[in-house]
């Protein structure tokens, strides 16, 4: 699918969202939100449901007396993450260290330290890519920030590398999935994008994409993946009254 075709696309969304009022932009965020703490914190762990979700959303103070430990603390977390990328984006702050590591300690706040880059190797079960040694992170981290600020990267393919690279470098101890997850949409919605959210029946072609990148060196694949979900996106939401 060409990408000036969801670029055309955005332009409606932005015509679209002036004839809303807030309270109907903010409740269709929230209905999002809701969603997307749901499918990005049930990637690694699928021991509840999205009604659990909303269940908790509604009052943090519940418990989950028969969920594993942490898994409480993580939608909790999740939800925190990102409402401060909304208000980051509202700011128009871009992404760099600073807000990439506030991020995480958000993310795993109350279970692990977070902010800080790996101290360690690391081995994911099952991955085709090894991520770098620790002793790397610093440099490579370094390069990924310069890299977002070069001006001819932008729109998806910089959504997508945003996503793409963190994984590939993986500086965290825990919860890089996640965190990509959050900066995929950070970036789509500094570009003026929907944030998106990738449903369980998406996830086969995701990894794959996504090994193409690490793997291969291909933005292009889960570029193209990104822009069909994105499309979905838009088209729900311009039908909405």
């Amino acid at each position: 699918m060409k990408f000036e075709e969801v670029e055309a696309l955005k332009e409606q969304l932005i015509n679209k969202k002036k004839t809303m009022t807030k309270a109907k932009l903010q409740e269709i965020c929230d209905e999002f939100d809701k969603r997307f703490i749901y499918e990005s914190t049930s990637f690694e762990n699928d021991d509840f449901t999205y009604e659990d979700v909303c269940f908790l959303l509604e009052d943090h103070s519940r418990e989950f007396p028969d969920k594993k430990p942490y898994r409480r603390q993580a939608i909790i977390n999740n939800y925190h993450a990102i409402n401060m990328v909304h208000r980051l984006v509202e700011k128009g702050i871009q992404l760099n260290e600073a807000t990439v590591k506030d991020l995480h300690q958000v993310l795993v706040e109350g279970i692990i330290t977070g902010g800080v880059y790996r101290t360690r190797d690391l081995f994911i079960l099952g991955a085709k890519h090894v991520p770098p040694t620790y002793l790397k992170i610093f440099k490579k981290m370094d390069a990924y920030f310069q890299d977002l600020n070069d001006p001819e990267l932008k729109g998806l393919e910089k959504a997508a590398f945003a996503h793409l690279q963190l994984l590939k470098i993986y500086p965290f101890m825990d919860a890089n999935g996640r965190l990509a997850r959050l900066l995929l949409n950070y970036q789509l919605e500094l570009e003026g994008f929907l944030p998106v959210s990738i449903t369980k029946e998406l996830r086969d072609d995701y990894f794959k994409n996504i090994d193409e990148y690490k793997i291969n060196k291909k933005i292009e694949p889960f570029t193209e993946f990104l822009a069909n979900i994105e499309k979905e996106r838009i088209q729900e939401f311009l039908k909405r009254d």
